[in-house]
Parts: C-alpha cells; sequence; structure tokens
C-alpha cells in the first residue's frame, strides 16, 4: 500500500554500470523484508517478518530461496514491547550510506516498532494509542515514515470507526536508539476544507528537504503538512488543503520523484470504481505554493502498490498493481499516459491480489495477499490464494513484465491454517502485506 522511491533503482544501476554488468548476472546486495500481518498468539497479536537475501533470488528461483523468519511476538518481547497485532506497513530510513533500521506499523496494536536493519531485533518501541498529551489516538497505526533527515517519523493513524484520525510525531535518535512521541494533531478539524465527513490518514511523504508531509486520506482529498521540529517544539500546521473533488478516490500510497515531485493515488477499493495516479509539484511549497495535481486515470480497480522505473531512453514510468483487479498498469510520467495493462492473473496464482510493491534493478517485489485478507479487502475471500512475494521482471522499455510459477517466494505456514472458513479445506491463515527491499 505504499509507492517506493527511484532512489534505490537508481544507486543499483550506478553500482551495475560501475562493474560492468548486466542485469541478470549482478549479484545484488539487498534483501527482500515482507511482513505477514496474520496471528501467531491464541489472543490474536503477532505476526512473521521474512526477509530474503536478494543473492539468494537471484541465484536460485524465488520458490526455492530460503528465508530468515522472526516471530514478530517473540521479538517484541525480548525488547520488553507490547506486542504487535496486524503488522502492517515496514519502510527503512534513511541513514548514510544505507539505511540503518527499519519501521514497523502495527495496524491493530497502535504501536510503531524500529528494528535494527543488521540485528533484527527490535530496539524500540513507541505507543500513540491516546496520543501526546491526550489529544487522540488508535489502534490503527496505518504507516511510519522515516524523514529523510532521520530527526522524526510521522505516524498516520487512521483513527477509531467513522471517526477522524490522527497524526503523531515520534523524534528519532537512530544511534542511542531513542524513540519519543512528541506531538500529535487531530484532523478533525479539516473536514470542512476536505469536503468529506472525516479525516482519515492512510500513507504520507516527506519533501527532499524533511519540511513538508504530504497525506493521503481515505475519503479523498489530500493535506500538506509542515511538519515543524522534531522536538515537537515547534508543531506541525496544515499549510494546504486539497479537497476530495480535486484528489478523489481512497488515498493511499505516496512516493518521492525527481525534480520536486511527489506522486500519490487515488484507488476504488475493494468495491471497484474509478482509480487515479496523482503528481504533484512541490519545488515552491516554501514559498506555499501548491499547484493542483495532475491527474491520471488508470484502468482497472483498486490501483496500489507502486514502484517507478527508468527505460533505456531515461524516461521515468510509474508501475502500479490493481489489486482488486489483479492487473499492472505502465505509466509513462513524461506524457502521463498509461503505455500498457497486463494481468498477473495466472494459471499458478489465479487471484493474486497484489499489494505492496518496491524494485531493484529490473526486479520488482509485491506481496500477495492470503485466502482470508485482515485487512482493507477483507469482504474479497479466496482459497486459491498464493500468498507470498511475487518477483516480476520487468522489461527494458518499461511496459511489461514476465513471470512464472518459479517466481512466487511463498508465505504459506501449514502450521496455521483457516478450518473454519473454507469447510473442507485447510487453508493457510497467512496475509501479507507491508514490504520493503533494504540495500546492504
Amino acid at each position: 500500500m505504499y509507492f517506493k522511491f527511484l532512489w534505490k533503482f537508481m544507486l543499483v544501476v550506478l553500482t551495475i554500470l560501475g562493474v560492468g554488468c548486466t542485469f541478470p548476472e549482478m549479484e545484488p546486495s539487498y534483501e527482500v523484508w515482507a511482513v505477514d500481518q496474520s496471528p501467531t498468539e491464541s489472543d490474536g497479536t503477532g505476526g512473521l517478518l521474512y526477509i530474503w537475501d536478494g543473492q539468494d533470488i537471484f541465484v536460485k528461483d524465488a520458490k526455492d530461496a530460503t528465508p530468515e523468519i522472526i516471530d514478530l511476538a517473540e521479538a517484541a518481547k525480548d525488547a520488553n514491547c507490547e506486542a504487535p497485532s496486524k503488522p502492517h506497513m515496514i519502510l527503512s530510513n534513511y541513514t548514510t550510506p544505507k539505511a540503518s533500521h527499519a519501521l514497523l506499523a502495527n495496524v491493530g496494536s497502535g504501536n510503531t516498532f524500529f528494528i535494527n536493519i543488521d540485528s533484527r531485533a527490535i530496539v524500540g518501541c513507541v505507543n500513540t494509542i491516546g496520543g501526546f498529551n491526550g489529544v487522540g489516538g488508535t489502534t490503527n497505526s496505518h504507516a511510519s515514515v522515516s524523514s529523510p533527515d532521520n530527526s522524526m517519523a510521522i505516524v498516520a493513524n487512521i483513527g477509531a470507526k467513522d471517526e477522524s484520525g490522527f497524526l503523531h510525531k515520534i523524534q528519532t535518535n537512530y544511534t542511542s536508539d531513542d524513540y519519543k512521541l512528541v506531538e500529535t494533531l487531530a484532523l478533525r478539524q479539516f473536514t470542512n476544507e476536505l469536503g468529506t465527513t472525516m479525516a482519515r490518514p492512510i500513507c504520507h511523504e516527506f519533501t527532499n528537504d524533511s519540511k513538508f508531509a504530504y497525506i493521503t486520506l481515505a475519503g479523498g482529498g489530500l493535506l500538506v503538512v509542515d511538519v515543524g521540529s522534531a522536538d515537537g517544539t515547534i508543531p506541525m500546521t496544515v499549510v494546504k488543503v486539497y479537497d476530495k473533488d480535486t484528489v478523489p478516490g481512497i488515498g493511499c500510497g505516496v512516493s518521492r520523484l525527481p525534480f520536486s515531485k511527489i506522486m500519490t493515488n487515488g484507488e476504488s477499493g475493494a468495491k471497484g470504481g474509478d482509480d487515479f495516479l496523482y503528481t504533484f509539484d512541490t519545488s515552491k511549497a516554501a514559498e506555499g505554493v501548491f499547484p493542483n495535481p495532475i491527474q491520471i486515470e488508470l484502468p482497472g480497480e483498486d490501483t496500489h502498490g507502486a514502484v517507478t522505473c527508468t527505460d533505456q531512453k531515461g524516461d521515468i514510468y510509474a508501475i502500479t498493481s490493481m489489486r482488486v483487479s489483479n492487473d499492472v498498469n505502465f505509466v509513462n510520467l513524461q506524457t502521463n499516459k498509461v503505455v500498457a495493462t497486463q494481468s498477473m492473473s495466472a494459471s499458478f496464482s489465479e487471484d493474486p491480489k497484489p499489494d505492496v510493491a518496491d524494485i531493484v534493478g529490473n526486479k520488482m517485489f509485491i506481496t500477495l495477499r492470503g485466502a482470508k485478507p485482515l485487512t482493507a479487502i477483507g469482504s474479497l475471500e479466496s482459497a486459491s490464494r498464493t500468498p507470498g512475494v511475487a518477483v516480476l521482471t520487468i522489461n527494458d522499455d518499461c511496459n511489461g513484465f514476465s513471470w512464472d510459477l518459479n517466481d512466487i517466494a511463498s508465505m504459506k505456514d501449514s502450521s496455521r491454517v483457516l478450518e473454519e472458513v473454507f469447510p473442507g479445506q485447510k487453508i493457510s491463515i497467512a496475509d501479507p502485506h507491508g514490504l520493503e527491499v533494504i540495500l546492504r
């Protein structure tokens, strides 16, 4: 449910060019982290973190690559943290030259974990239920995102059912592993300007200078927030409200693009409908100038995970998966046109339900949801699902992909099954969602 940045792709390309390798021959130094948000404990808490070595995926087929599996309930206990529920979004920070920590938002328990990438240990946890000084906050912590300068993380808290949500600011020190909740901003006050009955934040991304955050919303519209100071002494303030007619659709992923652009989407959800991709010009945000976004209508239903791809001419494309209709769209971001649409449905995965995505080189990684999804598309059940991570090989011209039955790294867990949901069948309870490629 999140867009991925171009910088990872560019860094890998530069590495490849430096050693004179081609994509199929390279042995990239990266890991694929993916989260199964289904419970591992009898009380409904827990979850599993899968980590694959990128070289293992390249040398072997994805189906034969062996993951490291971390029980998040046990890891939380070892760290003296509260157990997670529905571990949902996992995203890395921006320490130089490579990320040092991953941030895991738990959408069922209201806490954010800070995980040391090298040790795999949870080294910090912040619970935002109730918010800072009691301003408000629920268990629905959907996404926790680090600022590019690593001074803070902002948590998008969706809020309670039929109520507006909150933004929480956590001051971060990745050297000392010191993480403190310092501020909460209630979003109910912006509903009139949005033209919605609620303001429920889903995902967000910072501008390159770490001064502004673009916040997508479940009911449509978008908020631009001046994030203030890391310690909370300068509070977060909303400096621009795009209403739901300007930015229609269920807001979801956000990504920084080159040339001070930010890309977001508007999805149709489980019921289907109209889907859109948006690009915002943030170059004059500091001057208070916020142009309306470019809007691109997408074929298919329920746009979700998206990445960027650069073709042989240097043109940038967005590749966005449509979770409900199982399609993948290829969008030329120079012409703002959809140039190709390809289905992921196949004999070996008839209803894959592609979700969060990331890319390295010409390999696009996408989580495939489970038979009984725990979030967002819970009404769409199917025993034929193939929960895991799909590895798509993207064409050089960024307008198509290939994959086969060997390109799924399975996250099925035969020890945990849905015996009562599908009578007569023992179907894995696994429900993958969050994914992040971490350079090593």
